[in-house]
């Protein structure tokens, strides 16, 4: 299933020009040319987890050191807690998990006790028993037990809360993000291994292939998750070292960006502004790699998990071509 990369690149990613006259083709037409029964992905699905409250210097960064803030910051922004499923005509597919209502109910979630106390300063969640994985697909009509695989942005505890629910998939994470496992007190960057290594679910750790298609080149390698070309997972370090992001391309639609937490918001990466959290001077090597690639192709989407205009912006995309 999974493919070199830059082989099925080369067959499916346009060249600069093309991707030209294919702007110039929806420009003149008002409905989408290509029959959305011949594309790989039917439909997209914005799920969610509910919503949670952050600190403002948590999501729009502060020169203020993180514990500090974290103690002392009475100021709270809500947001939403997004993640994805993709109606691929090889299976179901999911972009992240979401996180755990039991998070919630359950004091003893958190093992850690300093997790537990710094956890209720660091976010106020809003998430109910109707806000699991399961009780949220079929909302839209779809199964947990179909799901295929699922891509993991990355290990926090809000991005595979959900993977209890789908022991038949296959659970797809980078390497560099699974080693942060074998780190002494993963917790501490809150990867929670009792609600990662759960018996009967199947992780497989991927490496990316290195790739010389042009619009992939900044980011050194990539990879093929479907073998068609629809679903390219691209290396985007920062918010941890090893944070993955998704490029999707239909055909029928604009290519969509699923960047996880690389940003709380999509123009934080054109302001270059960093959040409280991650790595400074890596989030803004792959916010530079981001808008390479936005400029590349112009009407590239890029969607953060953790945007409020992510959901207009998936129905934007898709509206005549497809659901979210």
């Amino acid at each position: 299933m999974l493919k070199v990369c830059e082989i099925a690149m080369r067959r499916q990613l346009p060249t600069p020009e093309v991707e030209a006259r294919a702007r110039d083709a929806r420009t003149r037409s008002s409905s989408h040319t290509v029959p959305m029964r011949d594309q790989p992905i039917k439909a997209i699905h914005v799920l969610s987890s509910g919503t949670c409250e952050q600190h403002p210097e948590h999501r729009f960064g502060t020169r203020a050191p993180q514990l500090w803030w974290v103690l002392t910051s009475r100021r709270w922004v809500e947001v939403p807690l997004h993640y994805f499923a993709f109606e691929h005509h090889d299976g179901l597919v999911l972009f992240d998990t979401g996180l755990d209502p039991a998070i919630a109910s359950d004091p003893r979630y958190i093992s850690s006790a300093i997790g537990r106390f710094l956890l209720r300063r660091i976010f106020r969640l809003h998430i109910g028993p109707e806000d699991g994985l399961d009780r949220r697909m079929q909302s839209v009509g779809l199964s947990a037990g179909e799901v295929r695989l699922a891509v993991i942005s990355h290990l926090h505890f809000d991005h595979v809360g959900g993977i209890a629910h789908i022991p038949q998939a296959d659970l797809l994470v980078s390497q560099r993000e699974w080693d942060a496992l074998s780190q002494p007190h993963p917790e501490r960057q809150w990867i929670l291994r009792e609600h990662v290594e759960i018996p009967g679910v199947q992780w497989r750790q991927v490496t990316f292939a290195p790739t010389d298609e042009p619009l992939l080149v900044p980011f050194g390698r990539c990879l093929d998750v479907m073998g068609d070309g629809s679903m390219i997972l691209l290396p985007t370090p920062g918010h941890t070292p090893g944070s993955l992001s998704m490029l999707v391309r239909s055909g029928a639609w604009p290519p969509l960006f699923f960047v996880g937490d690389l940003a709380y918001e999509a123009r934080s990466i054109f302001a270059g502004r960093v959040p409280g959290t991650g790595d400074p001077e890596t989030l803004q090597g792959s916010y530079a790699k981001v808008r390479g690639l936005k400029e590349a192709l112009p009407d590239l989407v890029i969607l953060p998990s953790h945007d409020p205009k992510t959901v207009g912006r998936v129905l934007a995309a898709t509206r005549g071509g497809g659901q979210a």
